[in-house]
């Protein structure tokens, strides 16, 4: 088995709110929710629940129609906020019902990452830049590139669950191809005394037991190919076994 140890790796979870919230709205005249309306109900709802929000912004009215949407910027303090997304569940008449889930946008989950891997990992994040926001659903996943000390490493940020508002995720280390090859070359030097001529990884390597890359090694006239595998993971050291691919 082997430990490659990677700058910035770390597995942490943060809650982005701790909140639960579901609610029905019922308009008057057409069957429409509006932004004032959306964001009252949102403030109070999280006010009871002791977070009392700095603001509550909705982009648009929620119109009564089954699977509609709409977003809202919900601002707790200057280090944590998030983008619930409201949608339409059932309309009754003039009477809308709508369910609200957890988002983060692109902005939001940058920030978010960094100060987790800076208390986490202990080092200053010079760069952060996410591909994508985040969803709160379960198994939702996206991919920030960090970088401190000069050196930028790609992290897997994924939602481990969600209730009500509160969503949970883990910043997990992300090995990059680089890595996993330079480390598999170094450990067939050590064992056979030569280092091989090349290793060529199929992709980058996430830190989550039981995940998987393929290589090949070339040494002279030989090709082999291989498996690699991660056990565990602790901090920022990814252990993983490499065998003969099958």
């Amino acid at each position: 088995m082997r430990t490659l140890v990677s700058t910035l790796g770390v597995l942490v979870s943060v809650g982005a709110l701790v909140c639960g919230c579901s609610t029905a709205i019922g308009s008057d005249s057409d069957p429409v929710v509006s932004k004032a309306a959306l964001q009252r109900d949102i403030a109070d709802r999280l006010t009871k629940a002791g977070e009392r929000p700095e603001s509550v912004t909705c982009l648009q009215d929620l119109v009564g129609e089954l699977g509609k949407t709409t977003r809202c910027e919900v601002v707790i303090n200057s280090t944590n906020s998030f983008q619930p997304v409201v949608s339409v569940t059932r309309v009754d008449g003039d009477t809308v019902d709508y369910e609200m889930t957890p988002a983060l946008s692109k902005e939001q989950l940058e920030k978010a990452v960094s100060r987790l891997v800076t208390a986490a990992a202990r080092v200053q994040v010079d760069a952060i830049s996410c591909h994508s926001g985040l969803q709160g659903n379960v198994g939702a996943a996206a991919v920030c590139d960090v970088g401190a000390g000069g050196v930028t490493l790609a992290r897997t940020v994924e939602v481990s669950s969600v209730e009500g508002l509160t969503m949970n995720f883990d910043v997990v280390p992300m090995l990059t191809k680089a890595e996993v090859e330079s480390s598999l070359l170094d450990e067939f030097e050590r064992q056979g005394g030569r280092r091989p001529d090349s290793a060529e990884c199929s992709g980058n390597l996430e830190g989550k037991p039981g995940k998987t890359v393929d290589c090949t090694v070339v040494r002279g006239p030989e090709t082999k190919a291989f498996t690699i595998t991660v056990t565990t993971v602790a901090g920022s050291k990814v252990n993983y076994r490499y065998r003969p691919k099958s």
